[in-house]
């Protein structure tokens, strides 16, 4: 009778932590409205791209998702110190890994005027 119980108990306490886990909002959240009728057909849907830097990230810390057919992407919070929002042309990343921007190399030459 104490097994079964114990085993209740441990099954519950599972459901309990692994249902917690699945209440958190996502981080990126791809909103897709329904297709317009158009002039000629159906216009393509209007996608967008929701970002949520408060909310937990998993835990490799990071979260990508393409801009494949996006039309917009809000941002309606500062990320906190430590967390990085990229938006580049191809997709989006959030991440709370150091992250180290490279400046293209570009030379910068000042000539003078040369004087006769």
């Amino acid at each position: 009778m104490k097994t079964e119980i114990f085993a209740t108990t441990i099954i519950m306490v599972g459901i309990l932590l692994t249902g917690f886990q699945v209440v958190y909002a996502q981080v990126l959240d791809r909103d897709v409205e329904a297709p317009t009728p158009g002039l000629n057909g159906t216009a393509p849907p209007n996608v967008s791209i929701d970002i949520s830097p408060l909310e937990s990230l998993p835990i490799n810390g990071t979260v990508t998702m393409s801009l494949e057919d996006v039309v917009d992407t809000n941002m309606n919070e500062i990320p906190p110190p430590g967390v990085t929002v990229i938006i580049s042309d191809e997709a989006v990343t959030v991440t709370n890994h150091d992250v180290t921007i490279e400046e293209p190399d570009t030379e910068t030459q000042t000539e003078e005027p040369e004087t006769e």
